[in-house]
Formats: structure tokens, C-alpha cells, sequence
């Protein structure tokens, strides 16, 4: 049963000091030693979100690992689909506008994939469930890490109703060619009935995947990056994700987490803040309006019973600017229609950590 660590905001606590004693009281950067490469994966937000992980609350625990002598770098990796955050360049400019820059978060920007084909391969040693993974490509500059800091923002999301530890882990810390691998599983798929036939999916499909057959576009497997444009750009909505399919993209998720982790051992913390829980994730612009009233923030050495308890503390909230309030348990995965726990589940039996916790209140 692994600690997990509460610092809860109806306390009225002083956030910045609170994290400081959240991350001393959980022990997540005793193994953190003088000299030590350091990086601290968050996500820095799409261009036009506005709820990802606040500058000043990532720049007081970059100062914690200065204090122990350590170096550290903010890191994230570039996105599948096309963007303001699809190369290097492109991810560095919407960080900067977001005010992730060294000077406000006091450590070196550095998107560790580059344009997305920097990745170093690691064999999953366990498989289980319908994964077909063997290797997952973890991002090169978080592999050349001496020790990995994982601050997550617990949000909704479309395909795995939520994201926490666990997704910034098996999707945020690895190249493209893994994160393509992983929506595999997942592909859009075509309601006919739907379908006029505009052929607007064609024009906006980034690698010219799609062509029209009988009048109904037809996916070319091998070009196809499963990156989800043209689900989105479809006006009448002729497509879209399966149950099934999303859940065994969770179990992908998992594997990718667990080749992520396994390569740090005991090296690795993770902080999860449970704010702003909006619907949709931090790549959404926007993200919808939020659903909780803040609840706190969390740390443990454990990200699979950090997730369980964040959502725990989530299906325990009320729910706030809806009609029809959701009842728990896993109220984020009764909202995209989804078993959001599939991600957990897998984690744990892969030996990533375990769903059973204790909560300790600072």
C-alpha cells in the first residue's frame, strides 16, 4: 500500500510554502543528489489554454532541486498532431507566451524530443492485456536524465477520461513514433449514416491519409498518424472513437508509463495537482469550463495510487456549472463515456505501483 501525501486547499493553506512542505514531508526529492540532471516534466499548455500548471507553483520546486544541489530542466515533448506544439520551435514560442520561460520558472526550457524523432528505445519486459508494444521510444533528453520529476494537472479527457501521472508519463514522455503506436489502438472510425461525403477530412489530414472511395473516405493504415485532426475538423460528426478501442488505448498508455518509469528505479517523484479540473486535457484550447472547485495538490513516489487518489478526492466533490451532476465513483470517466481506471488497473499489474494507498493529510 503505497503514502500518498494531501495538501488540502480548504485548509486555507499558503500554496507556494505548502508545496515546499508537501514535497519534504513525501520524501520525493531525497533521491535527488548533488550534481544531479534533473528533469521536471509538466505540461506548458496549448496556445489559448489557460489552466495548465501555473509558472510560479512549478518554479518553487525547481528551486527545491536547486537547493540540493541539483540541475535542473523543464521539459515536455512536442504533439503528434499538428500545431502551435508539433516541433520544437513551435512548442518553445507557446511556452514562452504561456510564461514558461527561464527566467519565470528559473531552469532551462527543453523540449526533450526535439521535432518529435529524438527517442531512445527501451523493450517492455511485461506485457499484458491486448498490447502488441515490444519497444517504446522514451524522449531522449528525459532518458538522459539522472532523475525525473513528474508534475501532472488532473483534467478530464476525450479518449482516457482522465489524466494524471500515469498519461503524463506513457504519452508526455515519449517520441512520436510511440505516441502514433499508442493511438493505433484507436483509431477514428466512420458512422455512414453521418458521412455526406464533403470530403473536409481529406483537406485537413496532415499526412494525406484519407482518400475518397464510393464516396466515404477510406484511411490508409500505413500513412496514417492517428493523430485525431479529422475527427475534430468533422461538422457533422461522422466520427468517432470506440469504447472499446479508447480502454485498450489506456492498457497501450500503461506499458509506455511503465517503459518511462523502469529506467529511473527509485529516481523519480511525482506531484499531481488537482485544480482547474476542466473536461478536456491541457492540449484543448480550451479545455471547457471547470468542473470541481479546487481540491488540492498531492505527491507520492507511487504515480499509480497518486491517480487513484486524486480521482478518489474528485468523485468525492461536488460538481460545479452543470445540470445534471455526475455520481462517483469515476465521475471523469462516466463524463467521456469510459473506464478511466483501464490506465491503473494495467499499471499496477505491470508492477508500477498499486491502486491501495494511505492519504496523509500536512
Amino acid at each position: 500500500m503505497s503514502e500518498v501525501f494531501f495538501l488540502d486547499y480548504s485548509k486555507e493553506v499558503d500554496v507556494l510554502p505548502g508545496i515546499e512542505g508537501l514535497c519534504a514531508q513525501s520524501g520525493i526529492l531525497k533521491g535527488i543528489s548533488k550534481g544531479d540532471s534533473v528533469a521536471v516534466k509538466v505540461h506548458m499548455g496549448e496556445l489559448g489554454n489557460v489552466t495548465y500548471i501555473r509558472p510560479a507553483f512549478l518554479r518553487k520546486v525547481v528551486d527545491l532541486v536547486k537547493k540540493r544541489g541539483a540541475k535542473p530542466f523543464v521539459t515536455d515533448t512536442v504533439t503528434l498532431y499538428p500545431g502551435a506544439r508539433s516541433n520544437k520551435k513551435r512548442y518553445l514560442s507557446t511556452a514562452a507566451y504561456n510564461g514558461f520561460v527561464k527566467e519565470s520558472v528559473g531552469a532551462p526550457i527543453v523540449i526533450a524530443d526535439g521535432d518529435g524523432d529524438e527517442g531512445t528505445p527501451v523493450a517492455l519486459e511485461d506485457v499484458v492485456g491486448r498490447c502488441d508494444l515490444r519497444e517504446v521510444e522514451v524522449a531522449s533528453g528525459i532518458y538522459d536524465a539522472d532523475f525525473l520529476l513528474v508534475l501532472s494537472h488532473v483534467k478530464g479527457h476525450m479518449i482516457t477520461g482522465f489524466g494524471g501521472a500515469v498519461k503524463n508519463l506513457g504519452m508526455g514522455c515519449v517520441a512520436k513514433r510511440s505516441k502514433r503506436e499508442q493511438h493505433r489502438a484507436n483509431p477514428p472510425l466512420l458512422d455512414d449514416s453521418k458521412c455526406d461525403g464533403c470530403e473536409g477530412c481529406l483537406e485537413v489530414c496532415p499526412v494525406d491519409a484519407l482518400s475518397m472511395r464510393g464516396g466515404r473516405p477510406q484511411r490508409d493504415p500505413e500513412k496514417c498518424i492517428y493523430c485525431g485532426t479529422c475527427l475534430f475538423a468533422c461538422s457533422r460528426k461522422a466520427l468517432y472513437w470506440e469504447r472499446k478501442n479508447k480502454e485498450r488505448f489506456q492498457v497501450y498508455l500503461a506499458h509506455a508509463a511503465a517503459a518511462v518509469v523502469r529506467g529511473f528505479g527509485h529516481r523519480i517523484g511525482f506531484v499531481n495537482f488537482v485544480q482547474d479540473v476542466t473536461p478536456h486535457c491541457d492540449c484543448a484550447a480550451p479545455a471547457g469550463r471547470v468542473l470541481f472547485p479546487d481540491i488540492g495538490i498531492l505527491a507520492s513516489t507511487d504515480p499509480v495510487g497518486l491517480d487513484k487518489a486524486s480521482l478518489d478526492l474528485i468523485d468525492r466533490a461536488r460538481m460545479i456549472g452543470v445540470t445534471k451532476p455526475i455520481s462517483g465513483p469515476d465521475k471523469l470517466g462516466k463524463w467521456h463515456q469510459v473506464d478511466s481506471l483501464v490506465q491503473l488497473r494495467t499499471a499496477q499489474e505491470l508492477g508500477m505501483g498499486s491502486m491501495d494507498y494511505i492519504l496523509s493529510n500536512l
